[in-house]
């Protein structure tokens, strides 16, 4: 025994086999643990051996004739003899018989060592490259293998027991080459036996494996490719009907080409991945067109999983160079980064529904933003006019990554003025319809939603402050024109809605409302983002509506929405809106007379300043009285006393609205609204009487004052002191003032203390003042001077500075004496 190699010696030969751990225990009870089991039969020459020994790959034998026989095990043949002469190994004469048999010993520890032993002598056998030709015996032996006949009928893709163990043998060859050239050997040997055998797509497998010495890959694929193009060349398939048969396919080629592209990926080899995965995307679609749909999947998974590997647009040039659909050219050419071409090839896809530009639209959110934003604005129209429900909530939902609304807009004027012109278009037709005399009463089908659309020259827009886009779609037409009045307006409500301040958004939004016959959208937007009540300058209302509105309404056009509104004859509770926005409340109450009045009376109601409100109710009286004396109602003067009412009190009374009633109006019918202008007029002269006699008792009270304080004096110390200065106000030889606190000042301490609390004007009247007084040195007396002194007592003696408001003003100012504190502080600290 040698590892799990056993030999015995039998009578009719050596028994030889393996024993197979893996089917021992309970599991396999019954059944035979040695797998690999033969007999080798003895030569007629030799014998039975004497003794027997294992290595690892032989079996040695020793004959009686002391002949060593090397048995390989693989090739079950003896490849070496060896002749032991033991006398002269011997140190003594003994002859033969006394030296007795040999023995071959061996040693567990050391299984590719063996001894040979006779009587006192020992001999070593040893081998240093036991395994050198092993493969190549293994090699054989697979190659001699039975694997029954294969005929061209039976074209199984499993293979049989007896091909099973053949290649387990071709990898136990394979597994004990030494050297990568032996193994290049065993790989070339291999597929050249299993294209024989009619195997293409293994033996393709393996000749990928070849060296370029061995099999070089322009001789290999010529070789492969030539049955199938029906040239007869039996070098390429070595004569055999089966490989000939089997090359009938490009499915060996498709394999040994896959195989090498995947060893050139490994590499980083971008020029053969392009060479190779053209010459594959060729194929795959040659197969394509002749066999199933597993063909077509192939292909499609091809593309899939080496869409990083191959060229893109050799790849694009060879699929559009056959009958392969757009859908599948967009598929891979989005899974490629090239979205421009995916999104091109997917608006081809057919002209009778919206696939293809469903597709598009799904590459282009999915795509990149940065490379999607440019094929956005390019195929806008297209994918606006072919599916604009999906379209719109694509723009939508790119508006947070950064697709401009503005750069769109050109293409959704295009897409509603195409709108118009197939409504007006549809409504010409009907009108000629009904006058055409020849028409049958069914008439012919209504056109549908969906109209034919040639877009493929181009065109170009321009809407607000110079943004152009130019609308070429690359295609030559793009399937059915889908008519959706609701897209452009969604989208636009949507992006004002996340953030978008565009005025172009704004006007345009605001002119789809007005074409709506409901008014509530546009009232609805407007009470949004017009104010209640724009603050106005009165230079700009009487500029009218060409004043400026920027920082009134943001980035809405007011007066282009008013204009808007004006110039389409309908929807005036918006422009209503819109002139209380500007401020213009005249206006708005003139409009409101003429489609609502009961909305104008409101907006008479709201204004804050009298005057206004005045003049709008009496324009709202002078429309009432008007608009009965034109209609002959007879209830004229009651709508004008109506408005009298709802203006409420103290805004219009009856002699205000007297011009506007007819000359055959009756007293009798404002009767009571005399009385009432009269009765107010009387207690308004009570209250006016009474407030005559309070002003009478006031001056009364004020005159009786100024006598007293005529007459007053007051009385101070003979050595008073000034409050400031301390200096004796007496001796002084200076005017003083006595104030009602008890404080004495100075004049000249007075008005260093007050100057500083004085405004510019009455700081620069005191100077006036003195100047003037200054030139009256000799002239004390008079009535000037007395008020010149006068007036200047009043600004700087008004109240005392100690007790007066001065006093509290200066609460916040440092002590007199702080600085030299401060001045000491710092000395000291020095």
């Amino acid at each position: 025994i040698c590892n799990d190699n056993i030999a015995m010696r039998t009578a009719a030969g050596i028994y030889y086999g393996t024993i197979d751990r893996a089917q021992s225990g309970p599991a396999f009870a019954g059944g035979s643990m040695i797998v690999d089991s033969g007999i080798l039969p003895y030569s007629e020459r030799s014998g039975i051996p004497v003794s027997l020994a294992l290595t690892p790959h032989h079996i040695i034998t020793l004959s009686e004739t002391n002949e060593v026989r090397f048995l390989n095990r693989v090739a079950q043949k003896v490849i070496q003899k060896e002749k032991v002469d033991w006398v002269t190994q011997s140190s003594s004469a003994l002859d033969e018989g006394q030296l007795g048999s040999g023995e071959l010993m061996m040693d567990v520890r050391r299984p590719d060592q063996v001894w040979l032993r006779k009587a006192r002598s020992l001999v070593h056998i040893s081998s240093s490259q036991e395994d050198r030709d092993v493969w190549k015996y293994t090699l054989f032996k697979s190659l001699e293998m039975p694997t029954g006949n294969r005929t061209s009928k039976s074209k199984s893709a499993s293979m049989t027991e007896e091909e099973k163990m053949q290649e387990s043998i071709f990898e136990q060859a394979k597994n004990l080459c030494t050297h990568p050239s032996q193994k290049a050997v065993v790989t070339a040997v291999r597929a050249e036996y299993h294209l024989s055998q009619g195997r293409a797509e293994l033996a393709a497998k393996y000749l990928a494996q070849c060296p370029p010495v061995l099999e070089p890959f322009a001789d290999t694929a010529v070789r492969l490719a030539l049955p199938m193009l029906n040239v007869d060349d039996p070098k390429s398939y070595g004569g055999s009907a089966l490989a000939k048969e089997a090359l009938q396919s490009n499915i060996p080629l498709i394999t040994y080409l896959s195989d090498k592209l995947r060893v050139a990926k490994n590499n980083n080899d971008r020029m053969s991945c392009t060479m190779l995965g053209a010459w594959l995307t060729e194929l795959y679609l040659h197969e394509r067109d002749s066999s199933s749909q597993a063909s077509k999947q192939a292909l499609t998974q091809f593309l899939a999983s080496n869409v990083n590997t191959m060229d893109a647009k050799t790849i694009m040039k060879i699929l559009t160079s056959h009958d392969v659909s757009a859908a599948e050219c967009a598929s891979y050419a989005a899974s490629s980064g090239d979205i421009a071409t995916a999104v091109n090839a997917a608006l081809r896809v057919g002209s009778a529904n919206q696939e293809g530009v469903v597709e598009a639209l799904r590459i282009l959110n999915d795509a990149p933003f940065e490379l999607a934003e440019p094929l956005y604005y390019k195929y806008a129209s297209t994918l606006l006019a072919s599916a604009p429900s999906v379209a719109g909530k694509s723009f939508l939902s790119r508006y947070t990554h950064g697709l401009s609304p503005t750069r769109l807009l050109p293409a959704i004027m295009h897409y509603e003025r195409m709108r118009a012109d197939r409504a007006k278009a549809k409504h010409v037709a009907q009108m000629a319809k009904g006058k055409n005399p020849f028409a049958t009463p069914g008439g012919a089908e209504e056109s549908k939603t969906m109209e034919p659309l040639d877009v493929g020259k181009g065109s170009k827009d321009m809407y607000g402050s110079g943004v152009e886009v130019q609308i070429m779609h690359g295609v030559s037409s793009v399937g059915a024109f889908v008519d959706d009045p609701n897209v452009s307006r969604k989208y636009l409500e949507g992006v004002i809605q996340l953030g978008c301040r565009s005025s172009a958004i704004f006007s345009f939004l605001i002119s789809l409302y007005v074409k709506l016959d409901d008014e509530d959208p546009l009232f609805n937007f407007l009470s949004t983002h017009v104010p209640a009540a724009a603050a106005a300058s009165d230079a700009s209302r009487a500029a009218g509506l060409d004043a400026g509105d920027a920082g009134i309404s943001g980035p809405l056009d007011m007066s282009f929405a008013l204009r808007t509104i004006l110039r389409s004859g309908r929807h005036f509770r918006s422009a209503i809106k819109l002139y209380m926005g500007f401020g213009m409340r005249q206006q708005a109450v003139e409009l409101g007379l003429k489609v609502d009045p009961v909305l104008a009376r409101e907006l008479a109601q709201e204004s804050v300043e009298l005057e206004e409100r005045k003049r709008l109710w009496l324009m709202i009286a002078k429309h009432a009285a008007s608009e009965g004396v034109s209609r002959a109602d007879a209830d004229v003067v009651s709508k004008v006393v109506s408005v009298l009412k709802d203006c409420g009190p103290d805004v219009l009374s009856i002699e205000d609205v007297l011009p506007f009633l007819p000359d055959f109006a009756q007293i009798d019918q404002i009767k009571d609204e005399i009385c009432e202008a009269l009765t107010s007029y009387s207690s308004k002269i009570e209250a006016f009487l009474k407030e005559m006699n309070d002003c009478d008792q006031a001056c009364d009270d004020l005159r009786g004052e100024i006598g007293r304080l005529r007459t007053h004096r007051m009385e101070m110390k003979v050595d008073a002191c000034c409050a400031f200065s301390g200096k004796s106000v007496l001796s002084a030889g200076e005017p003083f003032y006595v104030f009602p606190s008890g404080y004495v000042i100075l004049e000249s301490c007075l008005k260093r203390e007050v100057m500083p609390y004085l405004n510019e004007k009455q700081a620069a009247r005191v100077a006036e003042l003195e100047e003037e007084l200054g030139r009256r040195p000799g002239r004390r007396q008079g009535s000037k001077y007395d008020s010149l002194e006068a007036e200047l007592d009043g600004l700087i003696a008004a109240e005392c500075p100690l007790t007066g408001s001065i006093m509290v003003e200066s609460i916040d100012h440092p002590f007199p004496d702080s600085e030299e504190i401060d001045e000491m502080t710092g000395i000291a600290t020095v």
